[in-house]
């Protein structure tokens, strides 16, 4: 039980967490889902094939050494759909994480220059970690006033 007392700790915050897994497990079940689809559509083509007798009489080795390229090419260019679609929200998804992050450090490595300065901290619509920019606005105003 102290396992998942320590796990729960672990989550500094769920909106960039929850939103980092969904990603994760939808690019997972994409890539599953269009295997699924090209081997679908592949063994379609191969019925339609054996239908019109095209097959002919081949044994087992003989039918994997003809189709065995043509079904990984599928295959790859499945997974390389998959992985162009899943890098580009991916790289959206960090964006919002790290942009806020290096805006963060580059506003306090300034203050730390120069204390005296009137700066906020400021973040896109859509970046992650409003919250804590707030707090930390909150609390470079109160100590600019003393």
């Amino acid at each position: 039980m102290g396992l998942l007392n320590q796990r729960r700790k672990l989550i500094v915050d769920r909106e960039v967490q929850y939103d980092l897994l969904m990603y994760v497990g939808l690019f997972v079940a994409f890539v599953f889902l269009s295997q699924i689809l090209v081997a679908a559509m592949f063994l379609h083509k191969l019925e339609t094939k054996a239908a019109l007798g095209e097959l002919g009489s081949m044994s087992i080795a003989e039918f994997i050494a003809k189709f065995k390229v043509v079904f990984l090419i599928y295959e790859l260019f499945a997974v390389s759909a998959c992985a162009v679609v899943g890098f580009y929200f991916l790289n959206r998804l960090t964006s919002r994480i790290v942009g806020p992050l290096y805006n963060i450090r580059r506003i306090l490595h300034l203050i730390k220059v120069k204390p005296e300065s009137q700066i906020e901290i400021k973040l896109r619509k859509d970046d992650y970690f409003h919250e804590l920019v707030d707090d930390l606005n909150t609390a470079l105003k109160r100590d600019n006033v003393l």
